[in-house]
């Protein structure tokens, strides 16, 4: 009878053995599994930050190449408004040669206009002083 006591535990144990080994295999598939996902989420993390590095090296292309074109039209109108403003000058050079000129021959006329009156009154004067003379002697 001990024997057969025996035996049963004996074979008790030998299913719980096997139900252990099988617990075992599951424990280690499912760690098999769990190391599987974490290298390809290391994978997937990886292929992110490669991704978003992608990304920001593109923006960041695309700002500089945007920041080089608002770059050359600032030049571009900074250029045509300095054009402008030199031609506004050189007109208001024009002008003011033209006003200059125009004060020197008012000004060569109104000399010649008191060097004639001078004479005449030069000679007015002399003609006064002749008249005078002659009506002395009368």
């Amino acid at each position: 009878e001990e024997l057969v006591v025996a035996q049963g535990e004996m074979t008790r144990l030998r299913s719980l053995f096997r139900q252990k080994e099988n617990d075992m295999e599951q424990v280690n598939e499912v760690v098999a599994k769990l190391n599987h996902e974490r290298d390809n989420i290391s994978d997937v993390v990886r292929q992110e930050f490669a991704d978003r590095l992608v990304f920001t090296e593109e923006e960041n292309k695309s700002l500089k190449t945007e920041l080089s074109e608002l770059r050359a039209r600032q030049k571009l109108e900074l250029d045509r408004v300095h054009k402008d403003k030199d031609k506004e000058m050189e007109r208001v050079h024009e002008r003011v040669k033209q006003a200059v000129a125009k004060k020197d021959e008012a000004m060569k006329s109104l000399r010649a206009q008191h060097e004639a009156a001078l004479k005449r009154a030069d000679h007015l004067e002399m003609l006064l002083e002749r008249q005078r003379q002659e009506l002395l002697k009368k």
